[in-house]
């Protein structure tokens, strides 16, 4: 099965670990009903020194609509003042059967 991995890494701003994690999760939760997801979780580093986005998706068209989507644009706005540095790799992958 084709899908898209996307991880999306975020250093927040000193003191605002906790902000980032409080306005994800209106976006979590409403992109965990999108059609086309897969997966969407939010992981902290052992050190609590960054947050990343793993997402899985069906399709690079399920992705560009969750972009689109009012709660990605609205995350972007509430918590654009708590982040530091955001980088963000999309993977095409293939499953591999073990």
């Amino acid at each position: 099965m084709d899908f898209i991995v996307v991880l999306a890494k975020i250093k927040p701003k000193e003191g605002c670990f906790d902000s980032i994690i409080e306005v994800s999760e209106e976006l979590i939760d409403e992109t965990l009903q999108e059609e086309g997801n897969i997966d969407y979780q939010l992981l902290k580093s052992l050190d609590d020194t960054t947050l990343t986005f793993v997402e899985k998706w069906k399709t690079i068209e399920d992705l560009q609509k969750h972009m689109a989507s009012p709660h990605f644009i609205n995350f972007g706005e509430e918590s654009g003042e708590f982040v530091e540095e955001m980088t963000i790799q999309v993977i095409g992958a293939d499953e591999i059967s073990l």
